[in-house]
C-alpha cells in the first residue's frame, strides 16, 4: 500500500470480515493521518497512512473509552486492530458520528454564539468528568505550548513580520507576560479542537460531536481553545466557566498567548499545507479574527489582555 494512494474498497474487504462488519464501503478522503472511508451508514473505517506516524491511533486508543466512559459527546471506538494481518497498516472503526464538521457548512452566523456556548459547555465536561486514564504504555499525547515569545524572533527571523508589526506583538508579548508564565492546572484536554473536528447538526445548529482524539493529553485547559476563532472564545468561555470555575484573572491572558504562539509557529511551519489542513486555522486569518474579537463587546476580563489599538 503506497503511502499517498489509498486502499481500495477490495483492499479493505478482508480486515471488515474480519470484524464482522457490512456495507457498502465509500471512500471519504484523506485526512493528514488516516485514509477515511464510510461503511453502511453507522461505521467510519479509517486506515493510518504508511507514510505517518501511528500515535495518534495508538493515543486514541486509551483516550477514546475515558472519554465516552465519561459522557462526553464523541463516537464510540469499536475496533482498534494493529495486527497489520488483513491490511499494513493501524486501522481504526469508530460508531459514525451524526452531522457533518464545522469546517464544511456554511453557517447563518447568528447561530454561532449558541453553538460554541454549547461547546464550552461539552469542554468542561470533559476537564472536569475525566479524572483517570488507564494508559500503561504511555501513549497519551504530550502538550505543547508554544511561547509567542520565542514564536515572534523566530518570526521575525524569517521575515514572517516586519518591524512595525514586531514591535507592536513584542508590546502586546509584554502585556501577556503575566499569563504567560503563571502556572495553569491539568486537565484531560482534546488538544486539537478545530472546525474540522466539530460535528454539528443543523436547525438548529448544535453539536452533535468532537471527533479525532488523537492529540488527547494531561494538559492546560486553555489547549481545548487555541484552535478555536478566537472571537468566538467568550462565548465558549461564558459557559466554560459556569460548567468549570475554572477561569481565573489570568486565564484569558493564557487563551490569547496560546493563540498568538501557536500561530506565529504555523507562519513559519514549512510543513503546514492548507490543501492538507483546510479546517485548521489559517495564520494569515488571524489578523481578521482579532480585529473581529475587537470589536465586540467583551467582558471586562479581556480588555485587559487585548493589544493596543491602532491609532
Amino acid at each position: 500500500m503506497s503511502g499517498h494512494v489509498a486502499p481500495s474498497a477490495a483492499e479493505v474487504a478482508p480486515l471488515l470480515a474480519k470484524h464482522s462488519l457490512q456495507g457498502e464501503v465509500r471512500y471519504m478522503g484523506g485526512g493528514h493521518i488516516n485514509f477515511v472511508y464510510a461503511v453502511g451508514d453507522d461505521f467510519i473505517l479509517r486506515v493510518n497512512r504508511p507514510d505517518r506516524d501511528t500515535e495518534d491511533a495508538y493515543t486514541e486508543s486509551v483516550a477514546v473509552p475515558a472519554v465516552c466512559a465519561a459522557g462526553i459527546k464523541a463516537p464510540k471506538l469499536l475496533v482498534f486492530d494493529d495486527s497489520r494481518d488483513a491490511i499494513e497498516s493501524v486501522v481504526t472503526v469508530y460508531e459514525r458520528a451524526a452531522g457533518v464538521a464545522l469546517a464544511n457548512v456554511r453557517v447563518d452566523q447568528r447561530e454561532l454564539p449558541d453553538l460554541y456556548r454549547e461547546v464550552g459547555r461539552e469542554i468542561g465536561a470533559l476537564h472536569t468528568r475525566v479524572t483517570h486514564v488507564d494508559d500503561p504504555n504511555g501513549w497519551l499525547d504530550k502538550p505543547y505550548f508554544c511561547d509567542p515569545r520565542v514564536e515572534l524572533e523566530t518570526a521575525r527571523k524569517e521575515l514572517k513580520v516586519e518591524l512595525v508589526t514586531y514591535d507592536w506583538l513584542a508590546k502586546w508579548n509584554d502585556r501577556l507576560a503575566p499569563a504567560i508564565d503563571a502556572p495553569g492546572a491539568t486537565r484531560f484536554v482534546h488538544n486539537d479542537l478545530h472546525a474540522g473536528n466539530t460535528m454539528v447538526l443543523d436547525g438548529p445548529l448544535r453539536l452533535s460531536a468532537v471527533i479525532d482524539w488523537g492529540d488527547a493529553c494531561w494538559g492546560d485547559p486553555v489547549l481545548d481553545m487555541e484552535r478555536v476563532p478566537i472571537w468566538a472564545t467568550p462565548w465558549l468561555l461564558e459557559s466554560y466557566q459556569e460548567a468549570t470555575g475554572l477561569v481565573d484573572e489570568v486565564f484569558v491572558g493564557r487563551v490569547l498567548a496560546h493563540v498568538l504562539g501557536t500561530t506565529l509557529y504555523k507562519a513559519c511551519d514549512p510543513e503546514f499545507d492548507p490543501t492538507e489542513a483546510p479546517w485548521h486555522p489559517f495564520p494569515n486569518a488571524f489578523v481578521f479574527n482579532l480585529v473581529r474579537l475587537m470589536r465586540m463587546e467583551l467582558p471586562s476580563e479581556w480588555r485587559a489582555w487585548l493589544p493596543d489599538a491602532p491609532l
